[in-house]
């Protein structure tokens, strides 16, 4: 794959992707896993901070979305950018790494969907993460 000279991308695991932002829209992510696009693991759409300690901070709501989808669906890596500014941590300064799950009003989800969600935050509880709902 061509790479511009300078360009700030960077192959990461999803292990070492941290995220920032404590709410986690399940509408988005779980339509994002039912429409995965393959490119989105090469085309470097995922915006990171590299913190410098083998670990990389999510920099916006889309990348988080994107994120969560990825791990649903199991992608050990991402291909991401490198943003200079670094994100402020809400996830854990604010909230103590515990998420809020926000859907739709009035939403149900399909039986397959929810085990997608349990899926989520099992993998996320395992990283230390807990949840409001």
């Amino acid at each position: 794959m061509y790479h511009p000279v300078g360009a700030q991308e960077k192959d990461v695991s999803t292990r070492l992707i941290k995220p920032t932002l404590p709410s986690i829209n399940i509408d988005n992510v779980l339509y994002l896993a039912h429409n995965w696009n393959p490119s989105w693991e090469v085309d470097a759409s995922i915006a990171i901070f590299d913190e410098g300690i083998a670990q990389y901070l999510l920099a916006d709501a889309e990348s988080h979305t994107k994120f969560f989808a990825a791990l649903i669906l199991g992608k050990p890596s991402l291909r991401c950018h490198l943003v200079k500014d670094e994100p402020r941590d809400v996830l854990d300064e604010d909230t103590g790494n515990m998420f809020t799950i926000v859907c739709g009003e009035g939403s149900e989800l399909a039986p397959a969907d929810a085990k997608k969600v349990e899926y989520l935050k099992d993998v996320l509880s395992r990283r230390g993460y807990r949840f409001v709902n």
